[in-house]
Protein backbone atom coordinates (compact mmCIF):
# COMPACT_ATOMS: atom_id res chain seq x y z
CA UNK A 1 0.00 0.00 0.00
CA UNK A 2 1.32 3.46 -0.89
CA UNK A 3 1.99 6.12 1.73
CA UNK A 4 0.58 9.62 1.87
CA UNK A 5 2.45 12.80 2.83
CA UNK A 6 2.15 11.97 6.52
CA UNK A 7 3.47 8.46 6.10
CA UNK A 8 0.07 6.83 6.58
CA UNK A 9 -0.93 3.95 4.31
CA UNK A 10 -3.14 4.89 1.37
CA UNK A 11 -6.02 2.40 0.92
CA UNK A 12 -7.79 1.44 -2.29
CA UNK A 13 -11.13 2.51 -0.79
CA UNK A 14 -12.02 5.00 1.91
CA UNK A 15 -15.44 4.30 3.44
CA UNK A 16 -16.94 7.33 5.20
CA UNK A 17 -19.67 6.80 7.80
CA UNK A 18 -21.44 9.78 9.37
CA UNK A 19 -23.08 9.28 12.78
CA UNK A 20 -24.78 11.75 15.09
CA UNK A 21 -26.27 9.51 17.77
CA UNK A 22 -24.98 6.75 20.02
CA UNK A 23 -28.16 4.80 19.26
CA UNK A 24 -27.14 4.20 15.66
CA UNK A 25 -25.87 0.65 14.88
CA UNK A 26 -22.47 1.82 13.68
CA UNK A 27 -20.86 -1.46 14.80
CA UNK A 28 -23.03 -3.28 12.25
CA UNK A 29 -21.98 -0.87 9.50
CA UNK A 30 -18.30 -1.31 10.39
CA UNK A 31 -18.60 -5.09 10.56
CA UNK A 32 -20.06 -5.09 7.06
CA UNK A 33 -17.14 -2.99 5.78
CA UNK A 34 -14.70 -5.50 7.29
CA UNK A 35 -16.57 -8.32 5.51
CA UNK A 36 -16.96 -6.55 2.16
CA UNK A 37 -14.08 -8.33 0.49
CA UNK A 38 -11.11 -6.01 1.07
CA UNK A 39 -8.64 -6.29 3.91
CA UNK A 40 -9.27 -3.70 6.60
CA UNK A 41 -6.24 -1.39 6.58
CA UNK A 42 -4.38 -3.94 4.47
CA UNK A 43 -2.43 -3.56 1.21
CA UNK A 44 -4.79 -2.26 -1.46
CA UNK A 45 -7.50 -2.57 1.16
CA UNK A 46 -10.19 -0.48 2.80
CA UNK A 47 -10.08 2.14 5.55
CA UNK A 48 -13.20 2.89 7.58
CA UNK A 49 -13.67 6.44 8.84
CA UNK A 50 -16.46 7.33 11.24
CA UNK A 51 -17.21 11.05 11.45
CA UNK A 52 -18.81 11.70 14.83
CA UNK A 53 -21.14 14.60 14.18
CA UNK A 54 -21.84 16.89 17.12
CA UNK A 55 -21.05 14.01 19.47
CA UNK A 56 -17.93 12.75 21.19
CA UNK A 57 -16.02 9.97 19.41
CA UNK A 58 -15.82 8.15 22.74
CA UNK A 59 -19.61 7.86 22.82
CA UNK A 60 -19.52 6.19 19.41
CA UNK A 61 -16.40 4.04 19.68
CA UNK A 62 -17.61 2.71 23.02
CA UNK A 63 -20.41 0.91 21.15
CA UNK A 64 -17.98 -0.82 18.79
CA UNK A 65 -16.10 -4.06 19.61
CA UNK A 66 -12.51 -3.18 20.62
CA UNK A 67 -10.87 -5.09 17.76
CA UNK A 68 -13.04 -3.22 15.25
CA UNK A 69 -12.73 0.15 16.99
CA UNK A 70 -8.93 -0.09 16.97
CA UNK A 71 -8.98 -0.57 13.19
CA UNK A 72 -11.31 2.40 12.59
CA UNK A 73 -10.47 6.07 12.21
CA UNK A 74 -12.82 8.18 14.36
CA UNK A 75 -13.02 11.89 13.54
CA UNK A 76 -15.01 14.57 15.32
CA UNK A 77 -16.96 17.40 13.70
CA UNK A 78 -18.96 19.92 15.69
CA UNK A 79 -20.82 22.34 13.45
CA UNK A 80 -24.19 22.45 15.20
CA UNK A 81 -26.00 21.77 11.93
CA UNK A 82 -28.48 18.85 11.87
CA UNK A 83 -27.51 17.65 8.40
CA UNK A 84 -25.31 14.77 7.20
CA UNK A 85 -23.75 17.09 4.61
CA UNK A 86 -21.13 18.43 7.00
CA UNK A 87 -19.75 15.09 8.23
CA UNK A 88 -19.76 13.55 4.76
CA UNK A 89 -17.89 16.54 3.32
CA UNK A 90 -15.49 16.40 6.27
CA UNK A 91 -14.81 12.71 5.79
CA UNK A 92 -14.42 12.93 2.03
CA UNK A 93 -11.98 15.82 2.38
CA UNK A 94 -9.78 13.58 4.53
CA UNK A 95 -9.91 10.62 2.19
CA UNK A 96 -6.75 9.69 0.30
CA UNK A 97 -7.82 6.49 -1.44
CA UNK A 98 -8.37 5.96 -5.15
CA UNK A 99 -12.07 5.43 -4.47
CA UNK A 100 -14.50 6.52 -1.77
CA UNK A 101 -17.77 5.08 -0.53
CA UNK A 102 -20.27 6.79 1.76
CA UNK A 103 -22.28 4.63 4.13
CA UNK A 104 -25.15 5.53 6.44
CA UNK A 105 -24.56 4.54 10.04
CA UNK A 106 -27.71 2.40 10.07
CA UNK A 107 -26.92 0.84 6.67
CA UNK A 108 -24.53 -1.93 5.68
CA UNK A 109 -22.82 -3.70 2.77
CA UNK A 110 -23.31 -7.26 1.65
CA UNK A 111 -20.28 -9.58 1.97
CA UNK A 112 -17.82 -9.10 -0.86
CA UNK A 113 -19.52 -5.97 -2.21
CA UNK A 114 -16.54 -3.60 -2.07
CA UNK A 115 -14.19 -6.09 -3.74
CA UNK A 116 -16.68 -6.67 -6.56
CA UNK A 117 -17.30 -2.96 -7.09
CA UNK A 118 -13.58 -2.22 -7.07
CA UNK A 119 -12.86 -4.92 -9.66
CA UNK A 120 -15.55 -3.48 -11.91
CA UNK A 121 -14.32 0.10 -11.46
CA UNK A 122 -10.72 -0.76 -12.26
CA UNK A 123 -11.61 -3.00 -15.19
CA UNK A 124 -13.69 -0.30 -16.87
CA UNK A 125 -11.98 2.85 -15.54
CA UNK A 126 -15.26 3.91 -14.01
CA UNK A 127 -15.73 7.36 -12.52
CA UNK A 128 -18.62 5.90 -10.52
CA UNK A 129 -19.90 2.40 -9.91
CA UNK A 130 -23.53 2.56 -8.81
CA UNK A 131 -24.32 -0.05 -6.18
CA UNK A 132 -27.46 -2.16 -6.40
CA UNK A 133 -29.57 -1.65 -3.27
CA UNK A 134 -32.01 -3.59 -1.16
CA UNK A 135 -33.88 -2.96 2.05
CA UNK A 136 -32.88 -4.84 5.18
CA UNK A 137 -35.98 -7.01 4.77
CA UNK A 138 -34.81 -8.10 1.32
CA UNK A 139 -36.98 -6.00 -1.02
CA UNK A 140 -34.97 -4.38 -3.83
CA UNK A 141 -34.61 -0.62 -4.11
CA UNK A 142 -35.56 0.03 -7.71
CA UNK A 143 -33.37 3.04 -8.44
CA UNK A 144 -32.04 4.10 -10.79
CA UNK A 145 -34.38 2.38 -13.28
CA UNK A 146 -31.66 1.78 -15.86
CA UNK A 147 -32.41 0.23 -19.24
CA UNK A 148 -33.06 -3.52 -19.21
CA UNK A 149 -29.87 -5.48 -18.53
CA UNK A 150 -27.82 -2.32 -18.95
CA UNK A 151 -24.59 -2.25 -16.92
CA UNK A 152 -21.93 -0.18 -18.60
CA UNK A 153 -21.55 3.38 -19.87
CA UNK A 154 -24.87 4.55 -18.53
CA UNK A 155 -26.56 7.57 -20.06
CA UNK A 156 -27.95 10.07 -17.51
CA UNK A 157 -31.18 10.58 -19.48
CA UNK A 158 -31.79 7.17 -21.05
CA UNK A 159 -30.90 5.36 -17.82
CA UNK A 160 -32.75 7.80 -15.57
CA UNK A 161 -29.81 8.31 -13.22
CA UNK A 162 -31.39 11.26 -11.44
CA UNK A 163 -33.66 8.84 -9.55
CA UNK A 164 -30.63 7.66 -7.56
CA UNK A 165 -30.20 10.74 -5.40
CA UNK A 166 -27.60 9.43 -2.96
CA UNK A 167 -24.26 8.64 -4.66
CA UNK A 168 -24.08 5.14 -3.21
CA UNK A 169 -21.46 2.77 -4.51
CA UNK A 170 -17.85 3.45 -5.40
CA UNK A 171 -16.82 6.94 -6.53
CA UNK A 172 -13.39 7.76 -7.90
CA UNK A 173 -11.95 10.45 -5.67
CA UNK A 174 -10.44 12.32 -8.62
CA UNK A 175 -13.96 12.69 -10.02
CA UNK A 176 -15.03 14.53 -6.88
CA UNK A 177 -12.13 16.91 -7.40
CA UNK A 178 -12.72 17.30 -11.16
CA UNK A 179 -16.38 18.22 -10.71
CA UNK A 180 -15.99 20.09 -7.42
CA UNK A 181 -18.61 17.88 -5.78
CA UNK A 182 -19.84 18.81 -2.33
CA UNK A 183 -22.92 18.12 -0.26
CA UNK A 184 -24.99 21.24 0.46
CA UNK A 185 -24.41 21.98 4.14
CA UNK A 186 -26.82 24.94 4.11
CA UNK A 187 -29.83 22.70 3.48
CA UNK A 188 -31.88 20.82 6.07
CA UNK A 189 -33.01 18.26 3.48
CA UNK A 190 -31.98 17.34 -0.06
CA UNK A 191 -28.33 18.01 0.72
CA UNK A 192 -27.19 15.34 -1.76
CA UNK A 193 -29.22 16.58 -4.76
CA UNK A 194 -26.66 18.92 -6.34
CA UNK A 195 -23.84 16.49 -5.59
CA UNK A 196 -25.49 13.61 -7.41
CA UNK A 197 -26.87 15.76 -10.25
CA UNK A 198 -23.40 17.09 -11.09
CA UNK A 199 -22.03 13.56 -10.86
CA UNK A 200 -24.60 11.95 -13.16
CA UNK A 201 -24.51 14.76 -15.73
CA UNK A 202 -20.81 15.54 -15.39
CA UNK A 203 -19.58 13.48 -18.33
CA UNK A 204 -17.67 10.81 -16.39
CA UNK A 205 -18.14 7.11 -17.05
CA UNK A 206 -20.93 5.65 -14.90
CA UNK A 207 -21.37 1.88 -14.55
CA UNK A 208 -24.00 -0.12 -12.69
CA UNK A 209 -22.84 -3.05 -10.54
CA UNK A 210 -25.74 -5.30 -11.52
CA UNK A 211 -25.41 -8.77 -10.01
CA UNK A 212 -22.86 -7.82 -7.35
CA UNK A 213 -23.12 -7.38 -3.59
CA UNK A 214 -25.69 -4.82 -2.53
CA UNK A 215 -25.86 -1.73 -0.39
CA UNK A 216 -28.36 -2.58 2.36
CA UNK A 217 -30.66 0.19 3.60
CA UNK A 218 -31.34 -0.21 7.33
CA UNK A 219 -34.87 0.10 8.64
CA UNK A 220 -34.23 0.57 12.35
CA UNK A 221 -33.36 4.28 12.51
CA UNK A 222 -35.86 6.34 14.49
CA UNK A 223 -34.28 9.79 14.21
CA UNK A 224 -33.69 10.43 10.53
CA UNK A 225 -33.55 14.17 9.93
CA UNK A 226 -35.39 13.83 6.60
CA UNK A 227 -38.43 12.29 8.28
CA UNK A 228 -39.50 15.51 10.01
CA UNK A 229 -42.34 17.79 8.85
CA UNK A 230 -41.05 21.04 7.35
CA UNK A 231 -42.34 24.28 5.88
CA UNK A 232 -42.81 24.17 2.10
CA UNK A 233 -40.02 26.68 1.53
CA UNK A 234 -37.57 24.65 3.58
CA UNK A 235 -38.74 21.36 2.10
CA UNK A 236 -38.09 22.50 -1.45
CA UNK A 237 -35.12 24.79 -0.87
CA UNK A 238 -32.86 22.15 -2.41
CA UNK A 239 -34.93 22.02 -5.60
CA UNK A 240 -35.06 25.80 -6.04
CA UNK A 241 -31.33 26.04 -5.32
CA UNK A 242 -30.64 23.32 -7.90
CA UNK A 243 -32.59 24.87 -10.77
CA UNK A 244 -31.15 28.34 -10.02
CA UNK A 245 -27.57 27.08 -10.06
CA UNK A 246 -25.61 28.38 -13.10
CA UNK A 247 -24.44 24.82 -13.70
CA UNK A 248 -28.05 23.65 -14.11
CA UNK A 249 -29.04 26.63 -16.26
CA UNK A 250 -26.20 25.80 -18.68
CA UNK A 251 -27.27 22.16 -19.13
CA UNK A 252 -28.87 20.99 -22.39
CA UNK A 253 -32.67 21.07 -22.25
CA UNK A 254 -32.90 17.25 -22.28
CA UNK A 255 -30.77 17.08 -19.13
CA UNK A 256 -32.76 19.80 -17.38
CA UNK A 257 -35.99 18.05 -18.28
CA UNK A 258 -34.76 14.73 -16.88
CA UNK A 259 -33.88 16.34 -13.57
CA UNK A 260 -37.11 18.31 -13.25
CA UNK A 261 -39.30 15.37 -14.28
CA UNK A 262 -37.74 13.46 -11.41
CA UNK A 263 -38.29 16.38 -9.03
CA UNK A 264 -41.96 16.50 -9.99
CA UNK A 265 -42.56 12.76 -9.87
CA UNK A 266 -40.69 12.03 -6.64
CA UNK A 267 -40.58 15.19 -4.57
CA UNK A 268 -43.52 17.37 -5.63
CA UNK A 269 -46.08 14.61 -6.06
CA UNK A 270 -44.61 12.56 -3.25
CA UNK A 271 -45.25 15.18 -0.58
CA UNK A 272 -49.00 15.61 -1.16
CA UNK A 273 -50.47 12.64 0.72
CA UNK A 274 -47.87 12.40 3.54
CA UNK A 275 -48.31 16.08 4.31
CA UNK A 276 -52.07 15.61 4.42
CA UNK A 277 -51.56 12.82 6.95
CA UNK A 278 -49.23 14.98 9.06
CA UNK A 279 -51.74 17.69 9.78
CA UNK A 280 -53.11 18.92 6.51
CA UNK A 281 -52.44 21.70 4.01
CA UNK A 282 -53.05 25.38 4.77
CA UNK A 283 -53.99 27.85 2.05
CA UNK A 284 -50.55 29.47 2.47
CA UNK A 285 -48.90 26.07 2.03
CA UNK A 286 -50.75 25.44 -1.19
CA UNK A 287 -50.01 28.89 -2.63
CA UNK A 288 -46.30 28.44 -1.93
CA UNK A 289 -46.41 24.88 -3.24
CA UNK A 290 -47.93 26.10 -6.51
CA UNK A 291 -45.23 28.74 -6.88
CA UNK A 292 -42.45 26.22 -6.28
CA UNK A 293 -43.94 23.92 -8.90
CA UNK A 294 -44.25 26.73 -11.45
CA UNK A 295 -40.60 27.63 -10.87
CA UNK A 296 -39.49 24.05 -11.52
CA UNK A 297 -41.55 23.81 -14.72
CA UNK A 298 -40.17 27.11 -15.98
CA UNK A 299 -36.61 25.83 -15.45
CA UNK A 300 -37.15 22.95 -17.89
CA UNK A 301 -40.05 23.55 -20.31
CA UNK A 302 -41.65 20.29 -21.34
CA UNK A 303 -40.58 18.33 -18.25
CA UNK A 304 -44.22 17.46 -17.61
CA UNK A 305 -44.82 15.93 -21.06
CA UNK A 306 -43.92 12.31 -20.23
CA UNK A 307 -45.86 12.28 -16.97
CA UNK A 308 -48.96 10.10 -16.89
CA UNK A 309 -52.49 11.37 -17.35
CA UNK A 310 -53.04 10.81 -13.62
CA UNK A 311 -49.91 12.83 -12.86
CA UNK A 312 -51.13 15.62 -15.12
CA UNK A 313 -54.40 15.74 -13.20
CA UNK A 314 -52.51 16.13 -9.93
CA UNK A 315 -50.22 18.75 -11.46
CA UNK A 316 -53.22 20.86 -12.50
CA UNK A 317 -54.63 20.59 -8.99
CA UNK A 318 -51.33 21.80 -7.54
CA UNK A 319 -50.92 24.70 -9.95
CA UNK A 320 -54.51 25.89 -9.62
CA UNK A 321 -55.48 25.24 -6.01
CA UNK A 322 -59.11 24.23 -5.54
CA UNK A 323 -60.77 22.08 -2.89
CA UNK A 324 -58.13 20.17 -0.93
CA UNK A 325 -60.07 16.94 -1.39
CA UNK A 326 -59.52 17.18 -5.15
CA UNK A 327 -55.75 17.38 -4.78
CA UNK A 328 -55.66 14.50 -2.31
CA UNK A 329 -57.89 12.38 -4.56
CA UNK A 330 -55.64 13.11 -7.53
CA UNK A 331 -52.57 12.14 -5.49
CA UNK A 332 -54.21 8.87 -4.49
CA UNK A 333 -55.30 8.21 -8.07
CA UNK A 334 -51.80 8.43 -9.50
CA UNK A 335 -50.76 5.58 -7.23
CA UNK A 336 -53.32 3.13 -8.63
CA UNK A 337 -50.73 1.59 -10.91
CA UNK A 338 -51.83 -0.49 -13.87
CA UNK A 339 -54.84 1.62 -14.75
CA UNK A 340 -54.82 3.39 -18.15
CA UNK A 341 -54.59 6.81 -16.49
CA UNK A 342 -51.29 5.81 -14.89
CA UNK A 343 -49.88 4.08 -17.99
CA UNK A 344 -50.42 6.67 -20.72
CA UNK A 345 -48.20 9.75 -21.02
CA UNK A 346 -50.08 13.04 -20.89
CA UNK A 347 -48.49 14.17 -24.16
CA UNK A 348 -49.27 11.95 -27.19
CA UNK A 349 -45.75 12.51 -28.56
CA UNK A 350 -44.03 11.42 -25.34
CA UNK A 351 -45.15 7.79 -25.18
CA UNK A 352 -41.63 6.50 -25.98
CA UNK A 353 -39.76 8.98 -23.83
CA UNK A 354 -37.44 7.32 -21.26
CA UNK A 355 -39.60 8.95 -18.58
CA UNK A 356 -42.91 7.80 -20.09
CA UNK A 357 -44.92 5.60 -17.70
CA UNK A 358 -44.70 2.27 -19.54
CA UNK A 359 -40.95 2.47 -20.16
CA UNK A 360 -40.27 3.79 -16.66
CA UNK A 361 -42.37 1.11 -14.94
CA UNK A 362 -40.93 -1.71 -17.06
CA UNK A 363 -37.35 -0.67 -16.27
CA UNK A 364 -38.17 -0.40 -12.57
CA UNK A 365 -39.83 -3.82 -12.48
CA UNK A 366 -36.89 -5.51 -14.20
CA UNK A 367 -34.18 -3.86 -12.09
Amino acid sequence: MDKDATGAAVPAVDVVIAVHSSTRPVARALSSVAAAGLELNGPDGVRATVVCHNISPHEISGNVPPELASATRFLELRDGIPSPAGPFNYGLARATAEFVCILGSDDSLEPGALRQWLELARTHSSAMVIAPQRHAGGAPVRTPPVRVRRRFKLDPVKDRLSYRTAPLGLLRRSEIQRLGLEFSADLRTGEDQIFSAKLWFGGGRIDYARGTGKYVVGDDARDRVTGQRRDIGELFAFALELVADPWFVALPLAHRRALVTKLLRVHVFGVVLPRGEQGGWTDADRAEFAQVTRTLLAAAPGADRPLSLADARLLRSILTPGPLAEMLAAAAGRRRFGRPQTMIASSPTAQLDPEAPVRFMAASALL
